[in-house]
């Protein structure tokens, strides 16, 4: 197990972040679509929230990056759409009509049961790369259970084991020892393990030091115990999932891939639970305790600062001429339907997308763009065909003009044939198939 400090100290982003800088700026290759690109998908970040905190120099790295790249609104599918459906859009470039993926749950003759990566009906980003000779790493995103045979590496987002701690939550993923067809290669799935981060490893000063600044209450009321349990789990993700990439580009038999893809869902938790801490005067089912607004009412703050570490973390790797794109599947809001007394934060249609790095626009900020083009602009950027069966189309604007002066884009009528993507499959089942439908249930995503 690699040992690393759980939080880096602001001071060690900052200079992550500033080192960034000069990254966006170097010479790339004689072929610029051969560049490394890294795909850093953050679960519901919002520039409503970002931008205020960017100019407070509260979150260096992705200010770092803001100012050498390009940024946009990335529009989502609308209000009625989930997380798991709008990234396996954003990986696949199809609407949910055709890509099949349609919620957190799907119905069988079974019975309802949590939606797997078998019942995608399209190819999805590492599925082309992998028939196009590039390589490609996946960590975390949302519908990649079971992990499918790829050039490179899945570690895909599964449900974890627990029963004891938060059984009211909705679990987006992670990694959990024993469960098989987590990892692609399988032969590196028992070393990655070793990385898995337990919720129970999370004390209370851990989330005091990265989340609430104040102590916790000893004894918190249902609605707050609840809170904090999906704080402690989706930093233990996170967290699982950033150990797990520093182990993959330190292992000497795992060459870092042309596209890199990973997925941090802390965002989303923190801002569904606790909304109303920080904009309580939204909450409209009565008073929020005061000594709880003054609690928990930088939690969603400190989200966002805690996961602009872990990108001024991730790119102290370093790369020569390495591209970024940031995006996010969905902003948030003030809940004020049903739901809200499970989840005073609900998701907005306005996301967040930022591309940095050689081919990409210095500084400009674009008008709003769609989630669904983001699969055909990164085929675009890695010097792939797109396909004309795709839904969305490269976002050319995000390109200098010299850029697209060099790289005319290139179609192909469909990279079905090469993939040979499953269709019509059923759900796998898993040992834990009742617990997830129990959470998701409970933050109000599904009915039983």
């Amino acid at each position: 197990m690699i040992a690393r400090a759980r939080r880096a100290p602001w001071l060690v982003a900052f200079a992550a972040a500033l080192s960034l800088v000069a990254g966006c700026t170097e010479t790339p290759p004689a072929d610029e679509t051969q560049a490394p690109l890294l795909v850093f998908g953050i679960d519901g970040a919002d520039w409503d929230r970002a931008i205020p905190l960017m100019r407070q120099g509260k979150l260096p790295a992705l200010a770092a990056l803001m100012r050498r790249g390009t940024s946009r609104t990335l529009l989502s599918l609308g209000d009625e759409w989930l997380s798991p459906t709008i990234w396996t859009t954003a990986a696949t470039g199809v609407l949910p009509e055709r890509h099949g993926i349609l919620h957190f749950v799907t119905q069988t003759s079974a019975g309802m049961l949590p939606v797997t990566s078998s019942e995608r009906k399209v190819a999805a980003l590492w599925n082309i790369l992998s028939a196009r000779d590039r390589t490609v790493g996946v960590i975390g995103w949302l519908v990649t259970w079971p992990a499918e045979p790829v050039n490179g590496y899945v570690v895909a987002a599964y449900a974890p084991h627990i029963f004891d701690w938060a059984p009211e939550r909705p679990i987006k993923g992670t990694l959990v020892e024993g469960i098989p067809h987590q990892v692609w290669p399988p032969e590196l799935q028992k070393s990655l393990e070793a990385e898995k981060v337990l919720p129970d490893s999370v004390s209370d000063a851990d989330l005091r030091g990265r989340f609430t600044e104040r102590d916790l209450p000893p004894a918190p009321a249902d609605d707050a115990r609840a809170s904090i349990h999906g704080m402690r789990w989706s930093w233990a993700a996170d967290d699982t999932y950033r150990r797990i990439f520093h182990a993959l580009v330190e292992r000497n038999d795992v060459p870092r891939p042309d596209l890199e893809m990973l997925y941090f869902g802390s965002v989303d938790v923190i801002s569904h639970r606790f909304w109303k801490y920080m904009d309580p005067s939204s909450f409209p089912y009565g008073p929020v305790p005061p000594d709880d607004v003054e609690r928990f009412g930088r939690a969603v703050e400190n989200a966002y600062r805690s996961l602009d570490e872990v990108l001024a973390d991730v790119l102290s790797e370093g790369r020569d001429s390495l591209r970024v794109l940031v995006l996010s599947d969905h902003g948030f809001r003030a809940n004020e339907g049903a739901s809200a007394l499970r989840s005073s934060g609900w998701h907005r249609p306005e996301g967040i997308l930022l591309a940095c790095g050689p081919g990409f626009r210095d500084g400009a900020q674009l008008a709003p763009g769609s989630v669904v083009d983001v699969a055909p602009t990164v085929l675009y950027a890695l010097g792939l065909p797109v396909a004309r069966d795709m839904d969305g189309e490269p976002a050319l604007d995000l390109f200098t003009a010299a850029f697209q002066a060099r790289h005319e884009i290139a179609e192909i009528s469909s990279y079905e044939p090469e993939v040979g993507p499953r269709r019509g499959t059923d759900p796998v089942p898993s040992p834990v198939d009742d617990e997830i439908l129990r959470r998701l249930d409970a933050l109000g995503y599904i009915d039983r």
